[in-house]
């Protein structure tokens, strides 16, 4: 039996690297996909990439031209849109390897609904064959996509959604992408998703390449609006979270991410690093816990998190 996996791509001026991520998506060892190709109101040409597109695979395209709203908008009109037994998200500049969605497609064979797929991303910013690896503790299988998420929030780390496959129930039970986020909509969006997971199947042979976003895309992730709507993200994953397993575990590592929070954006918006503070007080989780890199751990456990911060800036001037 061959389900369909409906591969969605939401597209907003990606006309330099749409072509190459279409081309992977359509040249999927897997046989039956369909792409659903949403066009944001792109203004660089990427329009007529994607009308190209469909018009040379009409049975295998599904393309929807809307006014920009966000990505969160593009991709809930994208599921609503699709028909697939599967679910597969690529962002207009990533690439699935060849094998990636058969493969898992095989993993996730005899499982009930409630099981998720993984499989590694790597990083590449032009040739998908220099492209450099993670040593993330995330690529392994979870007893629970609870467990997954709390492997993320304790050790930094975070999947790219491509490299997931997920079933439709799984994705209509999470609810939409919340259209209000402008940053972390995916995290914030998987975070829902996994909760409701039983089990993550890791796949060890095939791989989502992640294209690095350029200087511009770093800049805007940096702003006041993207760190309050991160802040946002956050407070959600609490919510959710703790209504699923309020726990001391739980609890732990919901204080890292709001010292991780603190970590990206102090000294700026003293207001957004105050409002976290809170947060992590409310949580009542008396010991101390480290975030960063080795180095930092330790330079936190001699002087305290903040006054790490302020040296580690200090050098950073």
């Amino acid at each position: 039996m061959n389900p369909l996996v409906s591969i969605i791509i939401p597209v907003y001026n990606k006309a330099a690297f749409v072509a190459e991520t279409l081309d992977s998506a359509l040249g999927q060892s897997y046989p039956n996909i369909e792409l659903v190709l949403v066009n944001d109101g792109s203004r660089d040409g990427s329009k007529t990439i994607l009308e190209a597109c469909r018009s040379n695979f009409p049975n295998r395209v599904i393309l929807i031209d809307q006014p920009n709203g966000g990505v969160s908008k593009a991709t809930n009109i994208g599921i609503q849109a699709s028909n697939g037994e599967y679910i597969q998200f690529l962002d207009a500049d990533d690439i699935l390897s060849e094998d990636k969605i058969l493969k898992q497609i095989e993993l996730l064979e005899n499982q009930d609904s409630k099981v998720m797929a993984s499989c590694e991303w790597v990083n590449f910013q032009e040739d998908i064959t220099e492209f450099s690896r993670l040593p993330y503790g995330a690529f392994q299988g979870f007893e629970s996509g609870l467990n997954l998420q709390l492997s993320f929030w304790n050790n930094q780390e975070m999947m790219a959604i491509s490299s997931y496959l997920t079933h439709r129930t799984l994705i209509e039970e999470a609810g939409p992408w919340d259209e209000s986020l402008t940053i972390n909509q995916d995290g914030e969006f998987f975070m829902r998703v996994l909760l409701r997971a039983s089990k993550v199947l890791f796949e060890p042979t095939e791989r989502v390449y992640y294209r690095q976003p350029g200087i511009s895309n770093v800049s805007q992730q940096k702003s006041e609006k993207a760190f309050a709507s991160l802040l946002d993200s956050y407070q959600a994953f609490e919510r959710n979270v703790l209504a699923v397993e309020d726990s001391h575990r739980v609890r732990k590592a919901l204080k890292k991410v709001y010292q991780k929070f603190i970590y990206d954006c102090f000294p700026n918006y003293p207001h957004l690093v105050a409002k976290a503070e809170e947060l992590m007080e409310t949580l009542q989780v008396p010991e101390k816990t480290y975030i960063g890199g080795p180095k930092f751990q330790q330079l936190s456990r001699w002087i305290g998190f903040k006054n790490a911060l302020r040296l580690k800036r200090w050098f950073q001037l």
